[in-house]
């Protein structure tokens, strides 16, 4: 049965803080992972099932899945000064695997991949003592294509299912953030306002279930835009040549109307200089 369920970040800073983090702010999170901690203990699962994304430690290119169990009898990694190992539930690793794969979901299983930081932080935190079996669940979030957020939520549902129907008693753990930007100069500066937009529509509509309401017409707008993108290449037309004080006029409108980012005001205006549009 499922007796429980946490969300918690997965953050480097917080088990190795650099002097420019907010010292205050990484000692407020450590207070909600002793919360937490505090919680497992008082529900004594026989298992924690943890889904993590995987930062390019368990798998890399010679296999990318989607969605992956691991299923040996334990699970070691590394993260800095730290060596962790943590004992595996096999039984309900095995059944998430055969239930997932029975409902539709084509998951891969290891029993050897290293677990990263991604699992050690929550768990370095939040896990009683003695040392609760664990179900690692991995998510790739690193490496394009990535699983959609519909498919996301379709095996969270099912999973959920799968441990609320076992007779052991299980708490699942998501490690996480939210607007993340890996690998990109907005790693660092993650979109606040955006975080709070999804979690308030999470929480009064069925924003995720619906696949935060994708316009059907998308697909087809997408295929426009990258053929017309081939054609411009085809005639040698480079952006500086089709751009002009309208086009930066509408591109204004569209980040105001559809609440894009903020970052577009910067990157607008570094354009436009480039374009000598003032």
């Amino acid at each position: 049965m499922l007796v429980g369920a946490f969300a918690c970040a997965h953050t480097p800073q917080l088990i190795v803080r650099p002097e420019t983090e907010d010292r205050e702010l990484v000692l407020r999170v450590h207070g909600a992972f002793a919360r937490v901690r505090r919680r497992l203990a008082m529900l004594q699962p026989d298992a924690i099932a943890v889904v993590a994304g995987d930062h390019v430690e368990a798998f890399f290119l010679d296999a990318v899945p989607a969605l992956a169990v691991y299923a040996g009898t334990e699970a070691a990694g590394t993260f800095g000064p730290y060596e962790y190992r943590y004992p595996i539930h096999e039984p309900l690793a095995r059944a998430i695997v055969e239930q997932g794969i029975e409902r539709g979901f084509d998951l891969l299983y290891t029993q050897h991949a290293r677990l990263d930081y991604a699992f050690f932080v929550p768990l370095h935190f939040t896990m009683p003592t003695p040392a609760v079996p664990i179900v690692p669940l991995h998510v790739n979030v690193y490496l394009p294509p990535q699983p959609t957020p519909r498919r996301c939520h379709t095996w969270g549902r099912t999973l959920g299912d799968i441990l609320g129907s076992r007779s052991e008693r299980v708490v699942l753990m998501a490690s996480g953030g939210m607007s993340h930007y890996p690998g990109t100069d907005r790693y660092g500066s993650p979109d606040y306002d955006w975080d709070r937009r999804v979690l308030d529509a999470s929480v009064w509509s069925d924003l995720v279930a619906d696949g935060i309401h994708v316009d059907p017409r998308k697909g087809d707008a997408s295929r426009a835009a990258g053929s017309l993108v081939v054609d411009l290449l085809r005639k040698r037309q480079r952006p500086l040549d089709v751009v002009g004080r309208s086009s930066f006029e509408n591109a204004i409108a569209a980040v105001a109307g559809s609440g894009g980012s903020t970052n577009a005001v910067l990157h607008l205006l570094a354009l436009a200089r480039e374009a000598g549009v003032p």
